[in-house]
Parts: C-alpha cells; structure tokens; sequence
C-alpha cells in the first residue's frame, strides 16, 4: 500500500512539474525554467531506483545505466578536456525526452484520480495555447515585447507570435501535437473506417499547412509524414497506390501554389546550407561540422557538453578546432547564437558512433515497452507523434527541449487515459476484451 501511494504521489509531483514547465515562459522564467530539469532527473530516479533496489535490472535501467557510464568513459578519453558532471548532465538531457515521457507512463496506473489529472491538464493546456495565440493576434507587437525578449520579427507577411510561451517554436510543436493527438483520438473506433481516416487525413494536411503561416514556423509539417504512413498502413494493398499518388499529387499542387513564397525559397535555402560551409547560416554550420567531428573522432565522437550544446559556452575548444570563430558566436549575456538548435547533429559530434548505438537502443527499448501497454490503436498514436519527435530532431534539438518533452508527455498520456477505450455512438466506452478488439481492428 505504501509503495502504490508513493508511486501515486510521485506522478502527482511530476504532474505539477508539467503544469509549471509549461508556464515557465510566461511566468517567473527564471524559476520555473529548471522545471524540465527537475522533470528530468525525478525521471532519471524512477527508472533507475527500483531495479537498484531489487538488484535486478530490467531492460530500460540497463541500458540507460549503460548509457551513463559511457558517458563517463567518453569524458575520460576525450582530447578537449570536458567537465565530468557538465558532460554526464548534458548525456542526459540529449535524451531528455524520452526519460521524462517513460518516467511518465510507469508512474500512470489508470486509476479513476490519475485519469482525471490528466484530462485537466492536457485541456488547460490546450485552452492556455488558444488563448495565448489570441491575445498575441490581437495585441501584436505589445504583447510580444510584453513576454518575450526576443527581438520582434515578421515573416510570411505575419507578426511571429511569441503565444503562451515567450518564443515561436514551442506554438508549432503544441499545435501539431495537440491536433493530431485530438484527431486520432476521436476517431478511435473498434471497426475503423477507412474512408474517413483517408478524408481525415488531407484534412489535417490542409490545416497544418495553412497554421503554418500565422506561426511562422515550418516545423509542424514533418507531422505530415508519420501521419500519411499511418493512413497507409490501414489501406488495403490495391487501395494503398491509389492513395499514395493522390497524396503525392495533392502535396505537388501545394508546392505548386508555395513554390515562389517564401516559406519556400527558405526552407530549400536552409536544407542546402546543411551541406556546405561557404556561408553565414549557424544552425547549417553546426549541422555540417558536426556530421564532420563525428566522422574524426569515430568512434566516440568529443565528448558531451562541447559542441552544439547548452554547456559548450563553458568550453570553446571543440569550435576553435573546427574553425568556428567563437567571438562571433557570443552574445552579450555570454551565451552562443544559434548553436544550440542543431538537433541530433550535437548528439552525434559529442557522443560519437557508440554513443547513437546507445540512444537507438533507448528508443527501441521504449518504442517496445509503449507497444506492451497500449491497445493497437493507441499505439498508431504513439507511433505517429514519435516519429514525428525524431523527423525533427534531424534540425531541431526537440530531444533535448522542454517545453517539447511536457507537450509530448501530456499528449502521451492523454492517450494512456484512453487506453482499452473506444468511441461508440459518440461516447468514450472501455472494453475490457482488448485481444478480441485489436484482432477487429487489424481486420476491418
């Protein structure tokens, strides 16, 4: 009774800790901005703890015990002399999202007053979203100089909206999260309806693409993929190419209708600097050094914390080595510009070839213990915005961010607390034959 009761309380902690993650743009930022921190080493201590415990270690305390302890081994051997705890800290935050959202599901229990936390949650935050996005369209220029330091920006013909949470990125990760979240979830149906999943989809396509706009970020777009897969999966074999080339033709009438915009000449700009340094793009350059330093110094890479990441404004070696004048990096604050936004490209350059086998082996380790615990249907889900999580880490430290991990983690377990539930008539009602549904729902 007492170890359910702790359990219990450790998700409520971890539920408040969501609650100030994501406000901690908004409100007292430099107090709540640690609330991801302390997400992720609460997180850390629930997976590790009880295998310690028992002495028995079970797949995911292994493998991110392994994990750690090469980490160390990394620091040890590598030539730019990185601080230990700077360099552990930093391992952990490269896979900041995974720990916070498996930390997450293994405190949720399905009990009537944990469900009950989630669904608050997850709608005030959407209800917050909303009306972050409102009060930005209509106090414009005010409202972002009201939260936000960054310097007022317009693109697409549209004021870049700080929203809810004092930066422009976060708005696109909700959003995309959020929607698809909402959509899967309403159509979940013990008898799934092929025809409407298909409508649904070009549907999403169609809002996805025009959001993009007045939130001025591109990156809810990549949600498109996993989502057009997903879709696939349930099509027939004869009906799968049907679909296939509708979609494509549908996606080339809207590059079509884009492909003078801006939104267009800027994206194909930036995907082309990931490949040269002949220019001024930070975000391009780190991306392309770093491909580089992971070739160097295979198979270890630098070691964490010097490259691309929070911690290497501490350490500068790694960007004089590759020719990376760090005075023109620095901010008045001391901190870089730009280069903390190169996604899984730091991950690689720091933890090298040995360091992504470990990562890999933690998605896949979590990839399986989602599969073990969610209905089929649930599943897709959690497949679909996962996916869409390591589609992004391709340019966007999305891994290692927090506002990311609480909007992924509260989606997460909203679907949790529709696990084993469908709609029928309208009306969310459990089934307790999971086996006999899931074997439907694979044959309808």
């Amino acid at each position: 009774m007492h170890t359910i009761s702790l359990r219990h309380l450790t998700f409520i902690i971890y539920a408040i800790l969501f609650f100030t993650s994501y406000n901690s743009g908004l409100i007292a930022q430099n107090v709540l901005g640690y609330s991801d921190e302390l997400l992720l080493a609460l997180g850390v201590i629930v997976l590790i703890t009880p295998s310690l415990i028992k002495l028995k270690l079970d797949p995911t305390s292994l493998i991110l015990i392994t994990y750690i302890c090469y980490t160390i081994l990394n620091a040890l051997i590598s030539k730019f002399s990185p601080n230990y705890f700077y360099a552990l800290a930093q391992s952990l935050i490269h896979i900041k999202l995974f720990i916070i959202a498996q930390a997450a599901i293994s405190l949720y229990q399905g009990s009537k007053s944990q469900i009950k936390i989630i669904k608050v949650v997850f709608f005030t935050f959407v209800a917050l979203f909303t009306l972050g996005m409102l009060v930005n369209l209509l106090g414009g220029e005010t409202w972002n100089s009201l939260i936000s330091s960054e310097e007022i920006q317009y693109r697409y013909g549209f004021i870049r909206p700080v929203g809810y949470f004092g930066h422009y990125a976060p708005n696109s990760y909700f959003f995309s999260l959020a929607l698809i979240t909402i959509t899967m979830l309403y159509s979940k149906q013990i008898n799934v309806d092929r025809a409407s999943q298909v409508k649904k989809f070009f549907i999403f396509v169609v809002i996805d693409f025009l959001a993009a706009f007045p939130l001025t970020v591109r990156k809810g777009l990549f949600m498109i993929v996993p989502y057009g897969f997903y879709v696939l999966t349930l099509l027939k074999t004869s009906n799968r190419i049907v679909f296939t080339v509708a979609a494509c033709l549908f996606l080339m009438v809207f590059i079509g209708v884009i492909a003078n915009s801006e939104m267009m000449t800027d994206t194909i700009t930036n995907f082309d600097n990931l490949f040269s340094d002949d220019h001024s793009y930070i975000r391009g350059l780190i991306v392309y050094y770093g491909f580089h330093l992971f070739l160097d110094f295979f198979p270890f890479g630098v070691g964490n914390g010097l490259y691309g990441t929070v911690f290497s404004n501490l350490n500068l070696s790694v960007y004089e080595y590759v020719g990376l004048n760090p005075q023109r990096l620095m901010k008045q604050d001391g901190t870089l510009s730009g280069v903390y936004d190169s996604g899984v490209s730091a991950l690689m350059a720091e933890s090298g070839f040995i360091g992504m086998i470990l990562v890999t082996a933690i998605i896949v380790n979590f990839f399986r213990y989602n599969k073990k615990r969610l209905d089929i249907h649930g599943y897709r889900i959690f497949k679909v915005i996962t996916y869409f999580a390591i589609l992004l880490s391709l340019t966007e430290p999305v891994w290692q961010n927090g506002f990311f991990a609480t909007f992924y983690s509260s989606c997460l377990l909203y679907i949790y607390s529709k696990n084993n539930k469908f709609r029928i008539n309208g009306r969310w009602q459990e089934r307790t034959h999971s086996k006999t549904i899931n074997e439907k729902i694979l044959t309808t």
